[in-house]
Order: structure tokens, then C-alpha cells, then sequence
């Protein structure tokens, strides 16, 4: 494949990744090349399932862009799951296993393992259909996860608080995107919690938690693609879940946070109350001024209509759960 000088991929990225399979004697479903032409450079790595020469099936993934962003990615991921591999935590038990792995000159690479059955959907719908315990499966795991020891992992970092506080809420009313009254009202109740956030800023957070990340055979889940762990409050992670979910029922949505909210105890659910209203007007903010390349209009006002209607209940925590 020849690369458009100025690309943003690794030179011969795919000659590298293609080297490296045959190394290791993996026959993957997609080739590097053909993942480069279907996604061009909107992948930061190439994932492929593999045929062993055994006959079994793994997963491989290689790093394809050239910054020290991706880098930094997919070296946290292959050191957590080194790391997971050997804790005694029941967090192990849905997190598929490094098989092998390399910190080459210029790209990193690793091969776990594959279990079987597809993701429950992606990040904005449910896909497959719902199996008994489905919801109480992924709210268990959420609370798996943010039990993990910080100790396990003392050079990750922890979220910037600050970051609650982008300067979209002022942008936004400018250009009468929400209302000036909205936006002030929201901004103060994010200024007020920021002091319990950033107290409550120490659990271990997935980062990136959506049901394109959530496996599935219709029975047992796993979770893949730790690449955005880090420290966070404990109300990110299911938030994250929660506010993508735009495209998804209602019901299906409301039974989700309902599941993890019965999961809280007293106190929690106090500073709960507080601290995932500041955690979804942050996703909305980030979500109505993202447009995807190619998406239509329709979907595009279906998207912001869901955002703004979480960003006008933000205020109201009761109303804000029944979105």
C-alpha cells in the first residue's frame, strides 16, 4: 500500500504487520492491507481475528498510527493486561487474556484471546438481543472494575476535574445552542460538586465502557479494549455507558442506571445523585458539538435533540434519569 507523504500511519505499517503474523503463524480474517482500505486512517490500530496453526482462533492487534498518543494506548492496555493476567481479582474472569505481545522499534503489538460471540451492540444501541441477566451481568462488572486496587496500577493517572468545566457552556449559549439561563445554572451546579468529584476522583475507570466493547455469546460477557483506563469518579464509567445509549429504547436505557442505582448504597447514591448530573453534562456537551464524517442531517438532529434533552434535565436529577 502506498501512503500519502504527511500520513499520519506508521511508513510500511502494513508490510510491518503483515511480517509479524506470518512470525508468529497467524492467518488473520482481515489482511492489514485490506483494513487500511476499508478504514484508511481512522483507525489508530489494526485488529484482525486469527486463525492458529493449531486451528484455535485469537485476536491481534498492531499499532498503526504515528504519534505518541496511540503509543501511549496501546502500552497501558498491553500492561493492564499483563498485570490482570496475574491479580487475584474477580475482574479477571470477563477480561480475555494476553497470549503474547511485543514493544517493537517503531509499532507495538498483541495477541489475546477470542472468546466467542459478538459485541451486545455499539456504542449507541443495543444490536443483539436481550438474554436473562443481561443487565445485572454488565452492572456487576461496572462495580468489578472500579474495585480494581490502584496500587495495581500506581503510574496510571487520574482524570483532570477541570476538564467538567470546558468552555462549551458559554460557547454554546452564545450561538443559542441551549439557553444563557441553562447554561449558567448548569455551570454553577458543576462548580459546587467539583470539590466531591475531585474527592471521589480514585476509582479505576475503563474509559471507554460502550456495548461495542461488551462481548457476548448470550449467556456470559467479556470486556475488551482497555486502551483509555485510568482514574476517575465512580459515576464515569456507567455515565459514559448511559449517555451513549442515544439511539437505544427508552426502557432499555432507563433499566440500565435503574439496575446500577439499586446496586448503590445510601451514601453512594447521595453523592451519585450529585456527581452524575456534572458526568452527563460533560458526554453532552462533548456530543452535540461531534458531527461524524458523512452523517446524515437526520441523524445528526436525532443525536442533538438527545443531548440537549439530558443537558435541560441536568438540573433535576429524578428527570434526568427517565431521559
Amino acid at each position: 500500500m502506498i501512503l500519502k507523504v504527511g500520513s499520519i500511519l506508521i511508513s510500511e505499517i502494513d508490510k510491518k504487520i503483515e511480517r509479524k503474523l506470518q512470525e508468529l503463524n497467524l492467518k488473520p480474517e482481515i489482511s492489514p492491507q485490506k483494513f487500511l482500505k476499508i478504514h484508511n486512517v481512522k483507525k489508530h490500530r489494526y485488529f484482525s481475528p486469527c486463525l492458529t496453526a493449531e486451528g484455535g482462533k485469537v485476536a491481534f492487534y498492531g499499532r498503526l498510527h504515528n504519534n505518541l498518543d496511540a503509543k501511549g494506548k496501546f502500552i497501558r492496555e498491553i500492561i493492564f493486561l499483563k498485570k490482570i493476567k496475574k491479580a487475584n481479582l474477580k475482574i479477571k474472569e470477563i477480561v480475555p487474556k494476553i497470549i503474547d505481545y511485543g514493544i517493537e522499534k517503531d509499532f507495538e503489538w498483541l495477541e489475546r484471546e477470542y472468546p466467542k460471540g459478538p459485541p451486545l451492540g455499539h456504542s449507541r444501541n443495543l444490536i443483539q438481543k436481550p438474554f436473562p441477566g443481561m443487565i445485572k451481568k454488565i452492572i456487576k462488572t461496572l462495580f468489578e472494575i472500579s474495585k480494581i486496587p490502584p496500587k495495581t496500577f500506581p503510574n496510571l493517572k487520574k482524570f483532570r476535574c477541570q476538564n467538567y468545566l470546558p468552555p462549551l457552556y458559554e460557547e454554546f449559549a452564545n450561538k443559542c445552542i441551549i439557553k444563557s439561563d441553562l447554561s449558567k445554572k448548569i455551570l454553577k451546579l458543576v462548580k459546587e460538586d467539583l470539590p466531591l468529584i475531585e474527592k471521589e476522583n480514585k476509582y479505576f475507570c475503563h474509559g471507554d465502557l460502550n456495548l461495542g466493547n461488551i462481548l457476548s455469546e448470550g449467556k456470559d460477557i467479556w470486556i475488551i479494549d482497555w486502551e483509555l483506563i485510568h482514574f476517575n469518579n465512580f459515576a464515569y464509567d456507567i455515565g459514559y455507558l448511559w449517555t451513549h445509549l442515544w439511539e437505544a429504547k427508552r426502557s432499555f436505557r432507563q433499566k440500565v442506571l435503574r439496575s446500577y442505582i439499586n446496586h448503590l448504597n445510601f451514601q453512594d447514591l447521595l453523592k451519585f445523585k450529585k456527581i452524575l448530573p456534572v458526568v452527563t453534562s460533560y458526554f453532552s456537551l462533548q456530543s452535540i458539538k461531534y458531527k461524524e464524517e458523512k452523517e446524515k442531517a437526520a441523524i445528526l438532529r436525532k443525536r442533538r435533540r438527545f443531548y440537549l434533552s439530558l443537558l435541560n434535565n441536568c438540573l433535576d436529577f429524578n428527570k434526568l434519569i427517565k431521559v
